[in-house]
């Protein structure tokens, strides 16, 4: 049984159809009256849009799933945009990252802070063999010139990216002065209508002192996933599809990329952990007794 969105009567899954514009269920009655009207959103029961036939892929598994958008905040030098441009290869190979399963995904990266000789020289250094797009040469405040924003919409259109990140929101959004302020959505929603349904991630740096992403808290209330780069691991702050918690990781002092902690490394820090935690019970009985 299914009820239309119209009339809200509800029928036998027969007499309700699927609008092909909007995707509303609609009864028959109602679409032989013209009393339907495409709408920007649709009315459902909850109840029929559990039972619909659909699932959330992963891009990265257990990671980034394919749908909403991921703010990745971390202190400058820890690492953001060679995790972002590690990842983004891996995307575009369809690799392993991390330990990770991947679905092969087109991806595009906004680059807006670093100049064109060291982007490349980054590029050549963590993702020589990437096929995906990158767009340079920004200018400040870029989603505040109308051409950039059509740049960007053009080039989205013309290479159709499943993937793209925005790095970083300082140097993209129109003022510095709207970081601090709830006017900082202007520019989410801006980057979302240029991303148009397709996953992104927005890279940004985090307030003094604090794991937490710096300005308005109205951006760490409007993603969909936190990621956090500390020195030794991703720290996945918010997930509304995500289980885990973190990422333990090492970071190569010789070329800069990040890689899983190893399984035998890992195994100490948990056994370093239990047995830090007996000794505290034990001092705690000593004390008691």
């Amino acid at each position: 049984m299914l009820a239309c969105s119209e009339c809200t009567v509800v029928y036998a899954n027969s007499k309700v159809k699927r609008c092909g514009r909007c995707s509303a269920l609609v009864c028959q009655r109602c679409l032989d009256g013209s009393v339907h009207v495409c709408q920007p959103g649709r009315i459902i029961r909850i109840v029929d849009l559990v039972a619909e036939k659909t699932s959330v892929e992963w891009l990265v598994d257990g990671l980034l799933p394919n749908v909403g958008w991921t703010l990745f905040h971390g202190v400058q030098g820890y690492g953001k945009t060679t995790f972002a441009l590690q990842m983004c290869e891996a995307l575009q190979l369809g690799k392993t990252f991390m330990g990770r399963e991947t679905k092969q995904t087109d991806v595009l990266y906004v680059n807006a802070d670093s100049p064109v000789k060291e982007w490349q020289a980054m590029c050549a250094r963590i993702a020589p063999e990437c096929e995906g797009w990158t767009l340079v040469d920004a200018p400040e405040r870029a989603l505040g010139n109308p051409r950039y924003v059509e740049a960007i919409n053009t080039l989205k259109r013309r290479v159709k990216p499943g993937f793209i990140v925005f790095d970083s929101l300082y140097n993209l959004c129109s003022s510095p002065a709207r970081i601090n302020t709830g006017d900082i959505l202007l520019d989410i929603n801006q980057m979302k209508a240029i991303a148009s349904g397709v996953p992104w991630l927005l890279i940004h740096h985090p307030a003094k002192e604090s794991n937490r992403a710096s300005g308005h808290n109205s951006l760490e209330g409007n993603c969909s996933n936190e990621w956090s780069m500390l020195q030794t691991k991703l720290a996945i702050q918010k997930g509304r599809l995500v289980a885990d918690k973190e990422l333990l990781l090492v970071r190569s002092n010789e070329t800069g990329m990040w890689s899983m902690k190893p399984e035998r490394a890992l195994s100490a820090t948990v056994q370093g952990d239990r047995q830090s935690r007996t000794e505290g019970y034990n001092f705690m009985n000593h004390r008691l007794t």
